[in-house]
């Protein structure tokens, strides 16, 4: 579903709970084959350098796993699991079993959702 279909926390959940995948691949890649003095030495510029515009996040928080990615510039979140479930439209073919949380559907297809509190748009 669109971030944009969120309360106006929701993002900051991601980064304030959750792991930050691309952060850590970089990290992983960027360290690689360094000593531990190189690294100690070298990860302050490294943070300072690191940018990337669309991040992969997930969090596990009350019973939820979720994800955090983008598609053309704007923000999806991924339900992979979760104790509230509901009825959704079908996602595309791309996306077999899942539906799309931005189009409920009493006709739809069983699909984990985010709690109430979540779709709290102010």
């Amino acid at each position: 579903m669109s971030m944009n279909s969120l309360a106006d926390w929701a993002f900051e959940e991601f980064v304030a709970d959750g792991t930050n995948l691309s952060a850590e691949a970089a990290y992983a890649d960027w360290s690689e084959g360094l000593s531990a003095d190189e690294i100690a030495n070298g990860a302050d510029d490294f943070w300072n350098e690191y940018r990337v515009d669309e991040e992969n996040w997930v969090l596990e928080k009350d019973g939820l796993k979720l994800g955090l990615s983008w598609l053309g510039g704007a923000p999806l979140v991924w339900v992979f699991e979760s104790p509230h479930t509901t009825t959704a439209t079908p996602c595309s073919p791309c996306v077999p079993g899942a539906g799309d949380l931005d189009t409920p559907s009493d006709d739809g297809i069983r699909c984990y959702t985010l709690p109430t509190e979540w779709f709290e748009v102010a």
